[in-house]
């Protein structure tokens, strides 16, 4: 019992510093004012922390009540069945429920230095405002997996419009040199150009993204293309010592 309220206080305050809002009377009225079927928040928890703790799902995951509960968006929710357990992800929700609060108790609890106020993670810290908790690199390599590089590339642009400036996926030119280099590794020479291509117009100093394609172009047998590459790559990072021996060997005619 002692563990349950430990794990439940560190909840709610996580949930309450994520949230700064609570709800609006309109919608706590459509609440249920009792509870059944909570097997993992505790049975005498308040309406007001259980709301908290729900507001608080929905803006971490960016979904809406019916992800879980049984019941239409176009319904009341006075009218769902909150306890029914029917949703699956209502079921992995409490799995990771679980997991969040073993995180805190068992890992968490044993930094040495947890700030002040002290460091706890909460649904937000891997979903960030999504259902799926996935990287950018995870999602665009499935994308390619399925329809290549012109899939990646669309998938790409429609995530940058939507999720940019929300620290929601990493947009900086790691995670399209990253893609890039599983392309090159897997022969995809065109494609993996283009991926360098879009990264150096969005970041044209990225030194890196300009010793890969120096090496696509090698790999490609365009030796002009590849020494414009990688001595563009040594003007923004100057005495790379693996650029500069494979721009040596290039220029003395070497593959």
């Amino acid at each position: 019992m002692t563990r349950r309220i430990a794990a439940r206080d560190g909840l709610f305050m996580v949930v309450t510093v994520m949230m700064m809002a609570g709800f609006t009377a309109p919608i706590t009225a459509q609440v249920p004012e009792e509870y059944t079927n909570l097997k993992v928040l505790p049975e005498d928890i308040s309406r007001r922390q259980l709301l908290t703790i729900m507001r608080g799902f929905t803006r971490a995951l960016g979904v809406r009540c019916s992800t879980c509960h049984v019941g239409e968006e176009s319904q009341d929710l006075s009218e769902y069945d909150f306890a029914s357990d029917d949703e699956a992800t209502k079921r992995t929700a409490r799995e990771m429920l679980e997991m969040v609060q073993s995180i805190n108790e068992n890992v968490i609890s044993s930094l040495v230095d947890r700030g002040t106020p002290e460091i706890e993670v909460g649904c937000v810290t891997c979903h960030a405002g999504r259902r799926r908790p996935t990287t950018l690199l995870q999602e665009l390599t499935w994308a390619a997996a399925d329809g290549g590089w012109e899939a990646a590339e669309a998938l790409y642009h429609e995530l940058r419009e939507r999720y940019y400036g929300l620290g929601t996926l990493n947009f900086g030119p790691r995670t399209l040199e990253d893609f890039a280099t599983g392309l090159l590794r897997a022969d995809d020479l065109p494609g993996t150009l283009a991926a360098l291509e879009l990264n150096l117009g969005l970041y044209p100093e990225a030194a890196n993204s300009w010793a890969l394609k120096g090496q696509a172009h090698m790999r490609s047998d365009q030796p002009e293309e590849a020494i414009a590459a990688l001595e563009r790559s040594l003007e923004l990072l100057p005495g790379n010592p693996r650029v500069l021996q494979v721009l040596e060997r290039l220029k003395a005619g070497g593959d």
